[in-house]
């Protein structure tokens, strides 16, 4: 029943963003729409390759306007609205994990190095994990994802020395925990 919940969870974390950008993504098309098609009206050509003119006009104005938010972004305020935005966003469930899985796969070093994948050494076994942070007392806080999805798991603290780092990426080693640690041997020197 377990993995019948976190399977569920996990696809649905997984979806929603996905259909926020579509949703937002066909708004806007429509709004672009509704002033490239007059422009278009005005052109001599009723279509370019099949492809109405003022179709083609939204399409290049959306791209433009992503572009200049992409600029806008990109600002001094805009990344501390995005800091103070996504510290809020992390008392979300699972919303660190996907976006250290997503940021390992863009190669945004700031957030990946906040979940590096790891060894755990237990007294009679051990687990990969995700280093969250190190504490001051000698501690590290580790995510121990659950098999075999990672969306779902425990946070333990577990003293400095009974940590090692692998060297493998978040998606890398997520991979491994959802094929239920096959393919292990790839990495086999590094768990010794």
């Amino acid at each position: 029943m377990k993995f019948i919940k976190t399977t569920i969870i996990g696809g649905l974390i997984f979806i929603v963003p996905l259909v926020i950008i579509a949703a937002v993504l066909g708004k806007a098309l429509e709004i672009m729409k509704l002033v490239a098609t007059p422009m278009g009206n005005r052109l001599p050509v009723d279509s370019i390759g099949g492809v109405a003119v003022g179709n083609l006009l939204a399409l290049l104005g959306l791209a433009l306007f992503c572009f200049v938010a992409g600029l806008i972004a990109k600002s001094r305020m805009a990344g501390k609205v995005y800091r103070s935005l996504d510290s809020m966003l992390l008392a979300i469930p699972g919303y660190a994990f996907i976006k250290g899985f997503t940021d390992s796969v863009t190669g945004n070093q700031e957030t990946t190095a906040s979940l590096v994948p790891v060894f755990v050494m237990f007294d009679d076994y051990e687990q990969i994990g995700f280093e969250v942070e190190r504490l001051e007392q000698g501690k590290v806080v580790v995510y121990l994802p659950g098999a075999p999805s990672p969306w779902a798991g425990s946070v333990v603290y577990v003293s400095a020395d009974r940590v090692k780092r692998l060297d493998l990426t978040l998606a890398q080693a997520s991979s491994n925990i959802r094929r239920l640690g096959r393919g292990s041997r790839h990495f086999e020197e590094q768990i010794k």
